[in-house]
C-alpha cells in the first residue's frame, strides 16, 4: 500500500512537472506573438551557454518581424528537477511596417533543457540557438 502511493505521489508529481514545463514554452510562444523579448527571454536561465547569442537574435527578429509561433512536443524526458524535450516549433514571421509583405515559415525540432529553479522552470539549453535568428 505504502508503494503503491508513494508510485503514486511521484506519478502526480511528474505529471505536475509536464504540465508545467509546457506551460514555459506555451508562455515562450505567447511572448514572442505579443513582441514581447524579454518575457521571452525570461523563461531562460541567463546563464545559458549562448544565452547572448539567443538574446541577439530574439530581439533583432522581433525588432523586423511581427511572429506567430506554435510548438507541438516530440519528446518529454525526465523528472520534477530536470527534463529534456524536442519541441516542433514553428515560426510565421511577416516584415513589419510592409504592407502585403512576405511571409515565410520556419520549422524544426528544437532540443531543450530544463531545470527547476525555486519554484520556477528555467530553459537551460536550446538546440539550435540560430533558429531564431532573422
Amino acid at each position: 500500500m505504502r508503494t503503491a502511493l508513494l508510485l503514486l505521489i511521484s506519478t502526480v508529481a511528474l505529471a505536475d512537472s509536464t504540465a508545467d514545463v509546457l506551460n514555459v514554452f506555451s508562455a515562450a510562444a505567447e511572448a514572442l506573438t505579443n513582441d514581447d523579448s524579454a518575457a521571452f527571454l525570461d523563461k531562460f536561465d541567463r546563464d545559458m551557454p549562448e544565452y547572448s547569442a539567443l538574446r541577439a537574435n530574439i530581439e533583432g527578429l522581433l525588432a523586423a518581424y511581427e511572429i506567430g509561433s506554435t510548438i507541438e512536443v516530440v519528446t518529454d524526458e525526465g523528472d520534477d528537477e530536470k527534463r529534456t524535450v524536442a519541441l516542433d516549433w514553428l515560426l510565421v514571421t511577416s516584415e513589419k511596417n510592409v504592407v502585403n509583405g512576405d511571409q515565410q515559415t520556419h520549422r524544426r525540432v528544437v532540443k531543450c533543457r530544463l531545470e527547476r529553479r525555486s519554484k520556477q522552470w528555467k530553459i537551460t539549453a536550446l538546440d539550435p540557438i540560430d533558429f531564431f535568428k532573422k
